[in-house]
């Protein structure tokens, strides 16, 4: 195995694409945006809107297109945390199937923007529905190991985050939770990048132990 294939999997090749195209995007949209685009008062899906942004918003649903197809190899690259007991491995499976489902639903949010509302509506509904299962799955798993403890924190804290959101749906919440939502994302990459040696050799560990018994 090479050493570029060691420090790079592919969680966080696709996660830094995915963070860099979102953002890119969503801060054209914004530009174009007519008048004064606040978070505290619009919705991140007005920048969707045909009416309420017509030159800004083909460029914000081209960037949750892209973003939810990137989401997928993000996702499935979680592989690398099957380490520990069953239960561990599960959750991380469960937590790649909610994740792909939310990349899918990113892209259906592309697809069928605002002023589509009945069915962005239930994919936003979606999305967010399962961002709290890719919160709360992976901490779950990885609580229990000190390297990746601070991760767990952070996914518990922002599944808090999330809840709130469902309370009391106001736009300075929804940015919150997106900001939030990234940010375990990128805890994610920084954790697999500075550990996947570590991460694999404690698979090949664990395979080399079921191979002699």
């Amino acid at each position: 195995m090479t050493k570029t294939s060691m420090k790079y999997p592919v969680s966080v090749i696709s996660g830094l694409l995915f963070m860099v195209i979102f953002w890119t995007f969503t801060g054209i949209a914004i530009y174009y945006y007519p008048g004064n685009y606040n978070p505290l008062t619009n919705w991140m899906s007005d920048l969707g809107h045909m009416e309420l942004n017509p030159k800004g918003h083909i460029y914000f649903n081209i960037g949750c297109i892209i973003s939810g197809i990137l989401l997928v190899p993000f996702f499935i690259g979680l592989y690398e945390w099957y380490i520990g007991e069953r239960r561990n491995v599960i959750l991380t499976i469960m937590t790649q199937i909610a994740g792909v489902y939310s990349g899918f639903a990113m892209v259906m949010i592309g697809v069928f923007p605002e002023h589509y509302w009945e069915i962005h509506i239930f994919w936003a509904i979606m999305l967010f529905t399962t961002t709290i299962l890719t919160f709360i799955l992976p901490s779950l798993a990885l609580y229990k190991y000190k390297f990746t403890r601070n991760i767990a924190i952070y996914g518990f804290a922002a599944t808090v985050v999330n809840l709130v959101l469902w309370l009391f749906i106001y736009p300075v919440l929804e940015w919150t939770t997106i900001i939030a939502s990234f940010g375990f994302i990128g805890l994610i990459i920084h954790s697999m990048y500075k550990r996947i040696d570590k991460l694999r050799a404690i698979r090949l560990s664990l395979r080399s132990i079921k191979v002699k018994k």
